[in-house]
């Protein structure tokens, strides 16, 4: 696994190698990429954007990315396990392959973009890839007077071509650093094939253990738009602990963290009420435990990864 030192130098070395930007719509679980010339002075502006963050990967924390984890202030998830590696591919290769990628211009880019990728390094096996959700944008048409950093009104005769200085998020050979949990996840949700896969999750818990009639289909509801929910439930899949667990061990652990286990156990089936969703996942993915001193109940906020 690489660390955040080491990906701080990969990126610092990829910056000062050549640049490409490419934009994207969603195609199926797929991107389809089309790739922007760049001016010299674009290309800077490009490097300018990302030098932040490898100041950030250097002196903030670096979280793993798992179900039980949120990124607070300047925090950021590192992640690396090779299933959501596997699932950002679409983005990694808008900077691949860029000599068979379709060239377009400003002009012809409109509303219906929803990443832009920047592509630093010489090589393709090197290069990183920086991304943000739904940028550029044309911004209005051309000949319209704008004031652009100045007092006086200039006359564009082009459409502006408008790009955020921010990144989402960097995809590297065998990493990525995630610096917008929100926009990450949404794009993740279009590419990771997720409502195919949520299926796929909560049968790995009604193979094991009974759930009251209506119950999967209402877990299985709630995931469908809920980003929280269908994590926890990827984890839950992924530790496969419930092979080895039984209802009434769920009932007892209830009880143990101070739930009301009549709502989550009812003749001997597991009960999903979406409005008491964290609760319910927070039981199977062990994520409650008692204080020893205080007998207070806490829930597990930095999970590590198993």
């Amino acid at each position: 696994m690489s660390t955040p030192d080491v990906i701080a130098e990969q990126l610092t070395a990829r910056l000062a190698e050549s640049v490409s930007l490419a934009v994207g719509r969603f195609s199926d679980d797929s991107v389809a990429g089309e790739r922007l010339a760049l001016s010299r002075s674009t290309a800077e502006a490009l490097r300018g954007i990302a030098r932040p963050m490898v100041d950030r990967l250097r002196t903030a924390r670096a979280v793993p990315y798992t179900a039980g984890n949120e990124v607070e202030g300047e925090e950021y998830f590192l992640v690396s396990d090779a299933e959501t590696l596997a699932d950002l591919g679409p983005f990694r290769r808008l900077a691949l392959n860029l000599g068979s990628m379709p060239m377009t211009r400003p002009a012809d880019l409109d509303g219906s973009l929803d990443v832009t990728a920047a592509g630093f390094g010489d090589e393709d096996a090197a290069r990183v890839v920086a991304v943000q959700k739904a940028d550029p944008r044309r911004g209005h048409r051309g000949g319209r007077f704008f004031a652009l950093g100045a007092q006086q009104l200039t006359l564009l005769d082009e459409p502006l071509f408008a790009f955020s200085p921010r990144f989402d998020f960097v995809v590297g050979p065998d990493w990525a650093v995630v610096l917008n949990q929100r926009a990450f996840e949404s794009l993740l949700r279009h590419v990771s094939q997720v409502e195919k896969r949520i299926g796929g999750w909560v049968s790995s818990i009604t193979t094991h253990l009974p759930m009251a009639p209506g119950s999967a289909d209402a877990l299985r509801a709630v995931a469908m738009r809920d980003s929280r929910t269908w994590r926890r439930l990827r984890e839950i899949s992924h530790r496969g602990h419930l092979s080895r667990i039984t209802v009434d061990q769920v009932r007892a652990y209830s009880v143990r963290v101070g739930l009301d286990a009549d709502t989550v156990v009812q003749d001997g089936q597991l009960v999903f009420d979406p409005a008491e969703r964290f609760g319910f996942l927070h039981l199977l993915n062990e994520d409650l435990y008692r204080g020893d001193l205080t007998d207070e109940v806490y829930e597990a906020q930095r999970k590590a990864p198993t």
